[in-house]
């Protein structure tokens, strides 16, 4: 039974950008007419400026909750994607550093898609009265340093063209300077020159596999190509960041079907009803179905059609999913 070929065939280019509308967790094509931010966080220590790694970097939300929590990476830099309109505060913490917040800042509205914070952090004194933790840091030369901080302010300003030339030079500098690369991928989006940003971002993760941005906007760019091969390593990173994100799962779950592997896609789909608004991935259930076919699970299979029509009774998809659903039962 192949009744979920052309169904899945049909949704694959679209999904993620159709699927993030009120999704918390989206990738990073959102835009700000719903209100959405990236906020990107960059954390230095203030004795010699260079990145902290492996600190906790915490998102504070309008009441005072936790809003997301990350990790900085061996850059320093740490991201919050899909973050909704309001005040927010980062807050900075590790072993061997004082604990620092930001300035509350704004999101969404006129403030744009992207938000940067940049946050120094202050080392504490070991008993000998050294400072601790610097030997942690990756050593990025200062003239590199200083290109990217250069980058970074014409940024601020959207002055892409002048932030481009600043980030291709601390690459010249230093050309393992992942969060350079990482930003100059970012410049390359509002160019418009999608596939010089995912050259950018390559090679970002050949020299850090953690960078969320790039692992999302990767595996975003490949599904949307149905290019699934390149795309699931990219998907099991950033499922691996946000194991919560029923966006992120079901674009999992349809990357291993297409890729053959069944029993990971069924696994993978079936924790999407488990999570919060699953109805917005209703088609998790049609990805179930097709894993199942071929496995003498019939009356399983129906069960996933009745759940798809119950969540998305008004989808395009109905009217073929109570077709088959009516075709299996009348076997």
């Amino acid at each position: 039974m192949r009744s979920c070929d052309l169904w899945l065939q049909a949704l694959t280019i679209a999904f993620l950008s159709a699927a993030s509308a009120g999704q918390q967790t989206t990738t990073m094509s959102a835009g700000s007419s719903a209100g959405i931010t990236t906020i990107t966080v960059r954390v230095t220590y203030q004795q010699n400026h260079r990145p902290a790694a492996a600190l906790r970097v915490e998102l504070i939300s309008p009441m005072g909750g936790m809003a997301g929590m990350r990790t900085t990476d061996g850059n320093g830099g740490a991201t919050f994607d899909g973050v909704g309109s309001g005040r927010y505060q980062v807050e900075v913490s590790g072993p061997d550093i004082e604990t620092t917040k930001s300035d509350i800042f704004e999101t969404g509205g006129t403030s744009g898609p992207y938000h940067t914070e940049r946050i120094e952090v202050q080392l504490t004194k070991t008993v000998s009265g050294q400072s601790s933790g610097a030997a942690l840091a990756p050593i990025i030369p200062e003239p590199a340093q200083k290109e990217f901080k250069l980058g970074l302010k014409e940024m601020d300003k959207k002055h892409w063209e002048e932030a481009k030339e600043h980030f291709q030079n601390a690459i010249t500098v230093f050309p393992k300077y992942a969060d350079a690369f990482n930003n100059l991928a970012l410049v390359e989006i509002q160019l418009k020159n999608d596939n010089d940003a995912v050259e950018a971002f390559r090679s970002a993760t050949r020299i850090d596999p953690t960078l969320q941005q790039a692992n999302l906007y990767l595996g975003q760019f490949y599904y949307e190509n149905t290019r699934y091969k390149e795309a699931e390593p990219y998907l099991l990173r950033s499922v691996a960041d946000q194991p919560n994100s029923a966006q992120l799962l079901t674009a999992l779950a349809n990357t291993e079907l297409q890729n053959g592997e069944t029993d990971l896609a069924l696994a993978n789909a079936r924790k999407v009803s488990s999570l919060p608004n699953p109805k917005q991935f209703a088609i998790s259930h049609l990805i179930v179905a097709q894993a199942l076919s071929g496995k003498s699970q019939d009356d399983a299979i129906a069960k996933e059609y009745e759940e798809y029509l119950k969540e998305a009774p008004d989808s395009p998809l109905a009217p073929r999913v109570k077709d088959a659903l009516a075709k299996l039962k009348s076997k």
